[in-house]
């Protein structure tokens, strides 16, 4: 595999096939987004939000270490709802299965441990990946809004901070 065959099966499958409202929300892994877009994005809800609320509350969620957790199951069944031929899902799935690491500090070096979980940082493919995996992370509420600029951030209006939270 190299990063030329990646871009090809990002460019004419995979991005293709994920649909625009599903990462409207998204702006960091995309190709049009940018931290720029972002945060027009947030100013401009915060200020709309404050046009009708005392405060806005701003969640901002970092998940540690979220291309290494990627249950490759559950990364299997979404981009098996895409439409994309079962050849490039095959493709997808082997790129990701049966790899290995070692490790070497100072003069010890580890013996090959297989990696069963997660995305290979730094490829071409694996920003799409990522953005298919927590593509249905939704807020709770029509008013709150979510929105991913490499980190998740929620906005909880005033009046809503039920659902900030979930249930009391």
């Amino acid at each position: 595999m190299n990063l030329f065959s990646e871009n090809i099966v990002v460019r004419k499958w995979l991005f293709p096939a994920i649909d625009p409202a599903v990462i409207s929300d998204q702006f960091a892994f995309k190709p049009t987004g940018s931290t720029t877009s972002a945060l027009t994005f947030y100013m401009h809800h915060v200020t709309r939000l404050l046009e009708e609320h005392s405060y806005v509350r701003y969640l901002l969620v970092d998940f540690t270490k979220a291309f290494d957790i990627v249950h490759h199951g559950i990364l299997a069944s979404k981009l098996a709802q895409l439409k994309i031929p079962p050849s490039i899902l095959h493709w997808i799935m082997s790129f990701l299965t049966d790899r290995t690491h070692k490790v070497k500090f100072a003069d010890y070096l580890s013996s090959f441990r297989p990696i069963n979980k997660g995305i290979v940082q730094g490829s071409g493919i694996s920003l799409s990946l990522y953005i298919v995996m927590e593509s249905d992370l939704k807020a709770l509420s029509a008013i709150n809004i979510l929105f991913n600029a490499d980190d998740t951030n929620l906005l909880v209006p005033e009046k809503n901070c039920c659902t900030a939270f979930g249930r009391i």
